[in-house]
C-alpha cells in the first residue's frame, strides 16, 4: 500500500504567523468534547487559559459530543496572538490542538488499495503552490512508512459496496478524469468538456446497473479524446456569454463568502457584461502569461478536493462531475472579476516637490488578489457539502444538466 499524492503534499507546511490570510478567523472549526477535556486537563494549563477555554467552547446544538468554537466580534479565534499562532499550542503543545487544527489543509481519499493525500487551495499557502508550481501537481507514489489510524477518510465499506457497486471503480475513475484534465495537448476547458461526455456514459451505465462495462468504457473514451475529428467538435462550441454570465452570477451569490464583487464586470444595468468579462479575462491572461498552468493545477485539485467522481453516492456520476464544472466556472470567474477589480482600483495622481511636479500611478498586484480572491472563494466551493448541494439543485432546477449546458459555463 502506499499514498499517491500531487508532488507538492510531501513539501508543505504551515507558515503560521506568516500567513496573511489566517485560518483561524471567518470558519466554524468543530473540537470533539474529548479534545475539550484534555486541554482542559492538561497538566500545565494555567488559569488565565482555563477561563478562556470556558468561555470559549459552547456546546454544539444537535450534538452532544461536539463542541464550537465561539469566536469574538471580529470573527477571529479567541486563542489566536498578535503574532499568528495559536494560545494552546504555544501555551500547551501542538498536542493539544483539535484533530482539525492539525490536519488542515491536509485529506484523504482511499481507493482500490491507495490511499490518496492531498490539500485544500483554502489555505493560502496551498493556493501559492496552485499559482506558483507547475510541477504542483504531478502525481507521485510515497510509500508509506508509518502506520497509523486516520479518521475521516473517504473510502469504502462492505456495506457502501453492496448498495453502490460502481464504488469499486472509485480510484480507476478518478486517475481517468485526472489523466484527462492533465492533459497538456487540449485546453483545461476543452477537457472539461470532454470530461462531461465521459460523465454521462458512465452515468447510464451507472443506472442501467451494468457497473462492469465502466474498466472498457475508460479504455474506450481515452482512444476518443486522441481523435482529431472528436476533439475539432468540442473545440468548435462557441461561448454564449449571455447564458454564461447569467449562470454563474447566480451561481455564485449562493456562496455566503463575497471576496471580489462583480461588480468590477457589470454594466450600469447590473448585469455582467461579456465586453468587460472578456476585457478582464485580458488582464488575467497577461497577469499569468509566465504562468499557464495556474489553472490547469486548480482543476486538478478540485477533483481531489469534490472527491469526483463520488463525492455523493445519492447522485449520478454527471450529477457530481457537474458540481466540479460549476467549482471551476466559478473560480475562473471571480479570478477575472479580481483581475478587472484591480485595474479599475489603479490610481494615477500628481504630487509636488518643491517646484518639481510628478506624476505617479498606483499599481495592483493583480496576482496577489487573484491569490487571495480565490482561497477564500475555495472555503464556500469546497468544505462544505450543503454548498455544493445547493449548486446542484441550482444546476437542476435551470435544466443545465448535461455535457452541453455545463460546456456554455467553462468555454
Amino acid at each position: 500500500m502506499y499514498y499517491r499524492e500531487p508532488r507538492y503534499f510531501v513539501d508543505f507546511y504551515c507558515i503560521g504567523g506568516d500567513c496573511p490570510d489566517n485560518c483561524c478567523h471567518g470558519w466554524r472549526i468543530d473540537w470533539d468534547s474529548e479534545e475539550v477535556e484534555k486541554v482542559k486537563n492538561a497538566p500545565s494549563i494555567s488559569q488565565e487559559m482555563k477561563e478562556l477555554v470556558d468561555r470559549t467552547f459552547v456546546p454544539n446544538v444537535g450534538d452532544n459530543k461536539k463542541y464550537m468554537i465561539k469566536y469574538n466580534d471580529e470573527g477571529i479565534c479567541p486563542f489566536l496572538l498578535n503574532d499568528g499562532y495559536c494560545k494552546i499550542q504555544r501555551e500547551l503543545g501542538a498536542e493539544y490542538l483539535s484533530r482539525t487544527c492539525m490536519v488542515y489543509p491536509r485529506r484523504y481519499i482511499y481507493a482500490d488499495d491507495i490511499l490518496y493525500r492531498f490539500c485544500g487551495m483554502s489555505c493560502y499557502e496551498m493556493m501559492k503552490k496552485m499559482l506558483h508550481d507547475e510541477k504542483a501537481m504531478d502525481l507521485v507514489n510515497y510509500p508509506i512508512k508509518t502506520t497509523y489510524t486516520l479518521q475521516n477518510v473517504i473510502g469504502n465499506t462492505p456495506e457502501l459496496l453492496s448498495e453502490h457497486p460502481e464504488l469499486k471503480y472509485r480510484g480507476e475513475l478518478l486517475e481517468f478524469f485526472y489523466e484527462l484534465i492533465a492533459d497538456k495537448k487540449r485546453s483545461v476547458e476543452d477537457s472539461i468538456v470532454l470530461g462531461a461526455l465521459a460523465a454521462q456514459k458512465f452515468s447510464q451505465y451507472v443506472e442501467d446497473k451494468n457497473y462492469d462495462l465502466i474498466p472498457d468504457a475508460i479504455k474506450a473514451f481515452k482512444k476518443q479524446f486522441h481523435d482529431a475529428g472528436q476533439l475539432k467538435k468540442v473545440m468548435g462550441i462557441q461561448p454564449n456569454y449571455n447564458i454564461k454570465l447569467g449562470v454563474l452570477a447566480q451561481a455564485y451569490n449562493l456562496s455566503k463568502t463575497k471576496t471580489i464583487p462583480l461588480s468590477s464586470l457589470a454594466d450600469n444595468t447590473g448585469n455582467l457584461n461579456a465586453d468587460l468579462y472578456l476585457q478582464g479575462e485580458k488582464r488575467l491572461i497577461e497577469a499569468f502569461k509566465d504562468r499557464p498552468f495556474c489553472f490547469r493545477n486548480i482543476a486538478l485539485n478540485l477533483l481531489f478536493e469534490l472527491r469526483l467522481p463520488f463525492q455523493f453516492t445519492e447522485f449520478s456520476i454527471l450529477e457530481n462531475y457537474s458540481i466540479f464544472v460549476t467549482a471551476y466556472a466559478l473560480l475562473k470567474l471571480i479570478s477575472i472579476a479580481t483581475s478587472e477589480w484591480a485595474n479599475l482600483n489603479e490610481t494615477e495622481g500628481k504630487s509636488s516637490d518643491g517646484n518639481v511636479g510628478i506624476n505617479f500611478k498606483i499599481k495592483i498586484d493583480t496576482d496577489s488578489f487573484v491569490h487571495q480572491s480565490c482561497a477564500v472563494i475555495s472555503r464556500d466551493l469546497c468544505h462544505a457539502e450543503a454548498n455544493s448541494k445547493k449548486l446542484l439543485k441550482f444546476l437542476k432546477d435551470k435544466k443545465m444538466l448535461s455535457p452541453a449546458y455545463l460546456a456554455l459555463l467553462v468555454k
